[in-house]
């Protein structure tokens, strides 16, 4: 008889619409409430942007991190291959790229030599979906890990060199000298706990835009009936797993569970003996 939900996914706001099923009939009523929205987010955690062209990239002024380097981000791309970020020093530089649809590399040199932290998932992470990248470098360790995939861990050098020194600008999504670049959406990138702009940078950089623009971005209003639209590699789909309709667009009507049970309950009574009373 009651029935509540908290919507908490942006992703399938509005509210458009509100559908009651079985409540036609002599003595069926409904009411409803819808409570007030409530905004709020990190714009720090969805700042973004999508390069379109595997020449196209930003730059910011050189990462400083000595003796410690932690770095994250997300990003979705459909390519197989692409460069996240590079800095790079006389002899020293630090790099993380997608070196294949199912590898992520982390990369640097402290003066001992290339060092390669890579993360094998298995499974395809060119998908258009949003996967994570957790990479950290200070004086015992290199670490890397992708999404929930095990992390990758490398001991540094017992006795070496230490410290990261950079000096050229921080390089995003290619670099002036690499020709394939990145393709897609990189967001909430930090280094050392700092948010870089990209949001800012993107919109006086040609080839790079700011956010993240896709085909629901679009056509999400072809999803109808609380339909909500679905990134796919090539396209979209509507998943109507929350709507009460059915169809490429959610554009099918179907009965609700409420009027499926009342009629299972309805033919059950029909099919019932009746009772008999006898009077004296």
């Amino acid at each position: 008889t009651d029935d509540s939900g908290l919507v908490t996914h942006k992703e399938i706001l509005p509210v458009r619409s509100l559908l009651l099923g079985d409540i036609h009939r002599p003595g069926s009523e409904a009411a409803y409430r819808v409570g007030p929205l409530r905004c709020h987010g990190d714009q720090n955690f969805w700042n973004a942007a999508f390069f379109d062209k595997e020449t196209s990239y930003l730059h910011f002024p050189t990462f400083h991190g000595e003796l410690n380097a932690d770095i994250s981000f997300l990003f979705k791309t459909t390519s197989s291959s692409g460069l996240f970020l590079e800095n790079l020093g006389i002899k020293d530089f630090i790099r993380i790229e997608l070196s294949s649809s199912t590898e992520v590399v982390f990369s640097f040199d402290v003066g001992n030599g290339p060092l390669e932290v890579k993360v094998k998932t298995g499974l395809p992470l060119n998908d258009n979906r949003w996967h994570r990248v957790q990479a950290e470098r200070n004086v015992k360790e290199a670490s890397l890990r992708v999404d929930d995939f095990p992390a990758t861990i490398q001991e540094a050098p017992s006795d070496g060199f230490i410290h990261l020194q950079l000096n050229s600008q921080l390089f995003i999504g290619g670099t002036a000298s690499r020709l394939k670049g990145f393709l897609g959406c990189i967001r909430s990138l930090q280094l050392n706990g700092i948010t870089l702009n990209l949001e800012e940078r993107a919109r006086i950089t040609p080839g790079v835009r700011p956010g993240c623009p896709g085909h629901c971005s679009s056509y999400a209003a072809l999803c109808q009936n609380q339909g909500r639209c679905v990134e796919k590699a090539n396209g979209f789909s509507c998943d109507c797993s929350q709507s009460a309709h059915t169809g490429a667009f959610c554009h099918k009507g179907t009965d609700s569970l409420i009027t499926f049970y009342q009629k299972i309950q309805r033919q059950k009574h029909e099919k019932a003996p009746k009772a008999s009373k006898t009077f004296d």
